[in-house]
């Protein structure tokens, strides 16, 4: 499972050192003894470089990825973070398209997909998420959306390909409606998402794909037997590091 604790615009600098001490005296090492987890933590662009030395420094098996990246490499764009920047303070890849991204930035399918282009070509791996709204799914527009979201993904994962590039792809389900809402996707919802995300574009390899919303200690387990499924994008319940090793040991 590969498992990745957004923390969104939370966490300061002292925060991240008590999350990273709950998790240090071998603790995380010993939960994950065993499995085929992977843990990822991704702080805001600031802290980047503090989780990378503190998890090196404390030995902690931990990748860190960033919350976004630009759509330029670099230049005269003020305020942006590239692919270049993130690698360079120690982030190994990027969440991408978020919902929050979506709705709250006006930012398009385009856009996602030119980021991720950016992340493979700079070999930064990218997790992109892409989920429907309530109102889209009670129209029976939820695959429609979803293949618009991800067929340029697709077609940016092909052209890497053919350049000669391995970095994987990494695709996240996040219906909007279970964000934050205690209702995650029904197994059979899910099912359905994974199955049409596989099958109805031309990977170079298969992408793995995560599931995010509503996530907690009672349904992950359930969640995590379904074919396919290679891990979880979770918000503001992995803000807490013991539900966080929790979740690992309900997995295993």
């Amino acid at each position: 499972m590969f498992l990745v604790a957004n923390w969104k615009m939370n966490m300061t600098r002292d925060r991240i050192g008590k999350y990273l001490d709950a998790l240090d005296g071998r603790r995380l090492s010993s939960v994950l003894t065993g499995t085929r987890h992977e843990v990822v933590l991704a702080p805001t662009h600031v802290y980047l470089e503090y989780l990378s030395g503190e998890a090196s420094r404390r030995d902690l098996p931990v990748r860190v990825f960033a919350q976004d990246v630009s759509t330029r490499t670099e230049g005269a764009f003020t305020g942006e973070v590239s692919v270049r920047n993130i690698l360079d303070v120690g982030a190994v890849g990027s969440i991408l398209g978020h919902s929050e991204r979506r709705q709250y930035f006006r930012e398009t399918d385009a856009e996602v997909a030119r980021k991720t282009g950016l992340c493979l070509k700079g070999g930064a791996v990218p997790l992109v998420c892409f989920g429907e709204s309530r109102e889209e799914r009670e129209a029976g527009k939820t695959l429609e959306i979803l293949r618009k979201q991800v067929s340029g993904v697709a077609e940016e994962a092909a052209k890497a390909s053919k350049n000669g590039l391995d970095t994987p792809v990494y695709l996240a389900y996040e219906p909007v409606w279970a964000i934050g809402s205690g209702a995650n996707a029904s197994c059979a919802d899910i099912r359905e998402v994974i199955l049409a995300v596989r099958e109805d574009f031309s990977w170079p390899a298969p992408p793995r794909i995560l599931y995010g919303g509503s996530v907690n200690l009672e349904n992950i387990a359930s969640l995590a037997a379904l074919e396919h499924l290679s891990g979880f994008l979770v918000g503001s319940a992995w803000l807490d590091p013991e539900v966080f090793l929790n979740s690992i040991l309900a997995l295993s």
